[in-house]
């Protein structure tokens, strides 16, 4: 099963490892950003359309 700590988007939180971001970089027509979203570590990410493993 693939985990969210799995990711290449996913960036552990310093003060509580079992939470994090996961970090996308959206574009569109007028200017690109990132946009984090916060996840657990163990969460089951084998549904993710985003996923892709480090």
């Amino acid at each position: 099963m693939a985990t969210c700590k799995d990711c290449k988007s996913f960036f552990a939180r310093e003060d509580d490892r079992s939470q994090g971001d996961c970090v996308m970089r959206v574009v569109d027509p007028r200017q690109a950003y990132y946009q984090a979203t916060p996840v657990e570590t163990e969460k089951d990410a084998s549904k993710c359309s985003s996923f892709q493993k480090k």
